[in-house]
């Protein structure tokens, strides 16, 4: 029995030599460690402190509304806006009239007074309407008046007109580029017109013929209604 026990014994490896076997995987496991934690702060450094990088997303500052600059649309950016109609800009002064003639609701053919109309462009008298019954025409006719013919088109600016002293007139201005009624816009009015009145343009206008139109007359006597024009001027620009 004791010879089998010690041979047994002779073949184990003694226990000095397993010791020293354990040490030096020991230490091997501790060098690989040292290593591996030398390169991986190497990494660290390298790869986040020195190059700039955020270390992790948790510290990278979020973006807000105010530190994100607005980009340029196309709605943002101005538009060119077109050009406009050409029209003179020069100082507005009073324009040569080449005729004035009487006009009526038909146009030239059933003006009032047609020989009394050209008085009114040299103030040498007054342009008298024929007389009505009513302020209204006694209800025969829209209006009576004096045309205008510039010569050629012109831009008007203002009309000035110098009227009976008696209140009561209602007068229009328009223009166009036809002598009818129905053809010229109205560009100006005033109501109980009466005396030197100055009547200006909604906005000037390029036309050839100007209208003064009235549309209501004053009183000249009881059951009498008539308008006077002494004088008629247009400024603008030829």
């Amino acid at each position: 029995m004791s010879t089998g026990d010690g041979a047994q014994d002779e073949n184990r490896p003694p226990l000095a030599t397993l010791w020293g076997a354990y040490r030096k995987w020991t230490m091997a496991l501790a060098g690989l460690a040292v290593v591996f934690v030398v390169l991986a702060g190497y990494d660290l450094i390298s790869g986040g402190v020195l190059s700039g990088a955020p270390a992790s997303p948790a510290t990278s500052p979020k973006a807000t509304p105010s530190s994100v600059r607005p980009t340029a649309s196309a709605s943002s950016s101005p538009t060119s806006s077109s050009p406009s109609s050409a029209m003179p800009t020069g100082p507005a002064v009073t324009l040569t009239v080449a005729n004035a003639t009487a006009f009526g609701p038909d146009g030239t053919s059933d003006g009032d007074n047609p020989g009394m109309a050209s008085r009114v462009l040299h103030g040498s008298g007054a342009w008298d309407s024929s007389w009505y019954a009513t302020a209204e025409f006694g209800h025969m006719q829209s209006g009576t008046g004096i045309l205008l013919d510039m010569g050629h088109a012109v831009t008007v600016n203002s009309v000035g007109l110098v009227l009976g002293s008696v209140a009561g007139a209602d007068v229009q201005v328009r223009v166009g580029d036809s002598a009818a009624l129905g053809s010229m816009s109205t560009a100006a009015s005033m109501p109980n017109a009466h005396g030197t009145v100055h009547l200006p343009l909604n906005s000037p206008a390029s036309a050839r013929y100007v209208l003064i139109w009235f549309t209501r007359l004053p009183a000249k006597s009881p059951g009498k209604y008539q308008v006077s024009l002494y004088k008629a001027t247009v400024d603008g620009q030829a």
